[in-house]
């Protein structure tokens, strides 16, 4: 379907419901993400330095947004997906095209997030190297027990139906 529906743009820009993320933010998984990386900052652990910062205390490491609301390998979880109510049809294929973190304010150590998602943009169909379908951009917005924003995620995707042969056309 070359040109979205009436139905799918009704989608664009509906919140679900806050969703309880899957983890507190947490110190033991924030020093595994670090000793991952080699991330050696001592804001995150210090507490005596990161006192005498601007930020006044430890923190997560920012790029770990995403982790906090992950979804467990093991049990599966069904979670809300506003893009599978978008029925894009003969689309079987997703590439991530981008995603863009802004951090508002530091996740600290204990805080419990609840995340919201909304499809910000749908494109009309679109004929590219890897097959025919949609780009879309969806946001999820983080916030913590207080009900602040603390985060957004936005992530772009190519939802597609691969060319015959899965090669280039």
């Amino acid at each position: 379907m070359p040109v979205i529906t009436d139905e799918q743009r009704a989608l664009i820009g509906r919140e679900t419901a806050p969703q309880p993320a899957t983890y507190p933010v947490n110190e033991l998984m924030a020093r595994f993400w670090c000793e991952m990386v080699e991330d050696a900052n001592p804001i995150y652990f210090d507490e005596a330095y990161a006192r005498t910062t601007w930020l006044r205390g430890t923190f997560a490491p920012p790029p770990m947004l995403i982790t906090w609301r992950m979804a467990p390998v093991w049990p599966e979880e069904q979670r809300p997906n506003p893009i599978g109510e978008l029925n894009l049809e003969g689309c079987t294929a997703t590439i991530a095209v981008k995603a863009v973190q802004e951090y508002v304010m530091p996740l600290r150590y204990g805080d419990t997030l609840t995340v919201t998602t909304q499809i910000s943009s749908l494109s009309d169909e679109k004929t590219t190297r890897l097959g025919t379908g949609h780009f879309l951009s969806t946001i999820d917005t983080f916030r913590n027990q207080s009900g602040q924003v603390v985060a957004t995620h936005t992530f772009t995707l190519f939802v597609y139906r691969p060319h015959a042969g899965g090669g280039q056309k």
